[in-house]
């Protein structure tokens, strides 16, 4: 964080009140893309593990279904399945799987191991057999798999709107100058101008990371 106001320093030293004011609306849209990428990441990664989860339990019920004991079957599948590996070396160690699966279920996307969790719980604590519950809950979380791929594209134009605000001040710009202006140059000049080119800054990265903070609310990523 040290970095910031240095660059801004720096900025208005080797360019007067003009420099300082680009480095920080330069700032202001390298801090407000890198959160956008940031979350962008944590996105795919979320879908990813849901998608491996699901598949994880998918693969654990078609083995408890021809016949394995949960803990052959948890050893089986947890050499394809890597969402259910911690478990299963919790298991070989004669630990708690069924914690172990809870605390994994808190990262983002790894929500269904929970489900997988009190299956286990409750075929160990009454003998009830698994095979039919995993198989509720494997069919439960492909088809909330798929209602979060639908909600995603939805949600699509949504994000798409905010690159088009992003866009917006520079083709403003642009227009400026068809139009026979410099406003570039009026924006650089002076107070009036610093201030326009900040506000406009901060306002477009607000509107691009309001419109990112609705969409993850409706799509429960963040």
């Amino acid at each position: 964080m040290i970095i910031i106001p240095g660059l801004i320093i720096a900025g208005g030293y080797f360019g007067k009140g003009a420099g300082a004011v680009v480095a920080t609306a330069a700032l202001l849209i390298a801090c407000t893309a890198a959160h956008l990428f940031l979350q962008y990441r944590r996105r795919r990664s979320a879908n990813r593990a849901r998608a491996d989860v699901a598949q994880a339990c998918a693969v654990l019920a078609s083995y408890l279904r021809v016949g394995q004991v949960p803990s052959a079957a948890l050893a089986i599948a947890a050499a394809d399945c890597e969402a259910l590996r911690k478990g299963h070396q919790a298991h070989t160690l004669g630990g708690d799987v069924v914690h172990v699966w809870r605390q994994q279920a808190r990262r983002p996307g790894h929500g269904g191991l929970l489900e997988l969790a009190r299956a286990w719980q409750v075929s160990v604590e009454t003998g009830a057999p698994m095979s039919s519950t995993l198989d509720q809950v494997a069919a439960s979380l492909s088809a909330d798999q798929e209602l979060t791929r639908v909600v995603n594209s939805e949600l699509a134009a949504a994000r798409a709107t905010s690159k088009v605000m992003a866009a917006l001040p520079p083709c403003g710009i642009g227009i400026g100058y068809l139009l026979g202006g410099d406003p570039a140059g009026w924006l650089l000049d002076g107070p009036a101008g610093w201030a326009c080119l900040l506000a406009g800054t901060l306002l477009a990265c607000a509107g691009v990371l309001w419109i990112e903070a609705l969409a993850r609310r409706a799509s429960a990523d963040g």
